[in-house]
């Protein structure tokens, strides 16, 4: 089928399950055109083709940015990605049909993270923490830690996934730019699912003490409202971490 003055390469789904999930992703758009997903995401139509090659598992990230602009829900989505990449499930907040910002409710806090409400069940915490004001980020040795940038986020971007060798707390320091009226965004620790409140156009940390050595990432969002946010950070370990590469960098 023609899209914006190209034409799709047809997909053999019979080559295996990365084949047939990017060729169920194209047909995701229907009619839409390459150049209007492109528009929704912010992305130029050649970066989408080069996304959607069947060779290739897509980034988590671009797979939930696609199947949104497509006005499709990304969370079945998600749990397919992980289940051809043979990663777990993630435990995601409960989802609400209705909400208020914020409303302390005992035990859970429920805060309006892309256009619906979701429910922190926080083992008797009022929900998430506020993440402390800072100076400015500190200086990350490569053995112990990482900066990280993110261009235009509408929505939620992934961090790149690393281990940690020993116990030990974990700081991450961001300062995000935000548009006029757009006061906070969250960072969430994954595997655990605890998260942090920030604030925008100031440099802001949260500590997660005592974590057990394993493989973590996390998960930067905010309330998908259509615009962009960009901004920098850094991964400070008391322990010493390797960063993985499998996914693109944050």
């Amino acid at each position: 089928m023609a899209r914006g003055g190209r034409k799709d390469q047809p997909i053999d789904r019979g080559s295996g399950p990365v084949a047939e999930f990017v060729d169920d992703l194209r047909r995701l758009r229907g009619e839409l055109s390459l150049q209007e997903i492109g528009r929704r995401m912010r992305y130029h139509p050649s970066t989408l083709s080069r996304r959607l090659n069947p060779g290739e598992m897509p980034p988590l990230d671009f797979v939930r940015s696609y199947v949104t602009a497509c006005d499709g829900d990304p969370a079945g989505w998600e749990t397919r990605w992980r289940q051809i990449a043979g990663e777990s499930p993630v435990e995601e907040p409960t989802r609400r049909t209705s909400w208020r910002l914020p409303v302390a409710v005992g035990l859970a806090l429920v805060v309006v993270v892309g256009g619906a409400g979701y429910l922190w069940l926080s083992g008797g915490e009022s929900g998430p923490a506020t993440a402390a004001r800072a100076s400015a980020s500190p200086p990350v040795s490569p053995d112990s830690g990482f900066p990280w940038h993110v261009r235009n986020m509408y929505k939620q971007v992934t961090s790149r996934e690393w281990t940690q060798q020993t116990d030990g707390d974990l700081e991450v320091w961001a300062k995000l730019s935000c548009p006029s009226g757009m006061t906070e965004y969250w960072i969430a620790l994954r595997p655990g699912g605890t998260s942090a409140r920030f604030e925008c156009n100031a440099w802001q940390v949260h500590t997660w003490a005592g974590l057990s050595a394993g493989r973590y990432n996390f998960e930067l969002w905010k309330e998908n409202d259509g615009r962009a946010v960009s901004g920098v950070g850094v991964v400070r370990s008391t322990s010493p971490i390797v960063q993985h590469t499998k996914a693109p960098p944050l």
